[in-house]
């Protein structure tokens, strides 16, 4: 009875490989992730997932993730990855270090952008609509995953560093507590974190959206969007909680 058992776990494991492998293989623009959001929340488990070295760095990478412990934050510019270690009292970036390991991670190729100027101000719910929007009408499935881009002032901006220690309590959340309106929401427990305000600040956000496909997996269960800030000068960069754009903004999407 025991080997039957064995037996069929092991075949279940083979069967969930082959539907990952394939799940992975039809992704659009060589998307590539690690870990699994509602795993993490739902365990408690911050192990690492994968070599942060591993992961793809060609130029046209853009992603967004953070690192085993929740100790850090990271995100990759056109092939170039920077960590915000928890450590820096003013979300700094570094190179990543030798050894370091990917907790989460998601991230996409592109070789063309569209670029889609925002034509007024917009909250954020109003602003992950216009990206839906402008997706659908260049053909991008809302059902699959991509990634996208904005480029300009941010009238409004909170975003944070997580720090890997202990949250005090109950209101210090965990990797990606998004907005005022879902704050505790996400609260995962697992590590502190440090806040940043930053009302008009210049630069870009850099995304993922989730589409059915990956929601929840690199994005919060219930919601489609994972977007990392950084400055112009690419000296800070942390996990964008809540945001307004700014008119003049340009909304980069993949075409290639």
């Amino acid at each position: 009875m025991n080997a039957l058992k064995h037996r069929s776990k092991a075949l279940l494991a083979v069967g969930l490989l082959a539907v990952g492998i394939a799940l992975a293989a039809s992704l659009p623009f060589a998307f590539h992730h690690v870990g699994n959001f509602k795993r993490m929340s739902h365990t408690g488990d911050t192990a690492g997932q994968a070599a942060v070295s591993s992961l793809p760095q060609a130029a046209g990478t853009w992603g967004v993730g953070a690192t085993a412990g929740l100790k850090a934050e990271m995100i990759q510019i056109d092939g170039r990855l920077l960590v915000s270690p928890g450590s820096d009292d003013r979300g700094r970036v570094r190179p990543p270090e030798a050894n370091e390991q990917a907790l989460l991670w998601a991230s996409a190729r592109v070789a063309a952008w569209a670029e889609v100027p925002v034509p007024r101000d917009m909250e954020q719910p109003a602003f992950e609509a216009f990206v839906q929007e402008q997706a659908r009408a260049r053909g991008l499935s809302l059902d699959q995953p991509f990634p996208f881009r904005v480029t300009g002032a941010f009238p409004s901006l909170r975003w944070h560093v997580v720090t890997g220690e202990k949250p005090a309590g109950r209101s210090s959340s965990g990797h990606g507590a998004h907005g005022a309106a879902h704050a505790g929401h996400h609260a995962n427990q697992q590590a502190g974190m440090k806040v940043f305000h930053e009302p008009g600040a210049v630069g870009q956000l850099v995304g993922v959206y989730s589409g059915t496909a990956l929601e929840g997996v690199v994005s919060h269960p219930g919601e489609r969007f994972h977007a990392h800030y950084v400055d112009d000068q690419l000296s800070v960069s942390g996990h964008v909680d809540a945001y307004a754009v700014a008119q003049g903004a340009v909304l980069l999407l993949p075409l290639r």
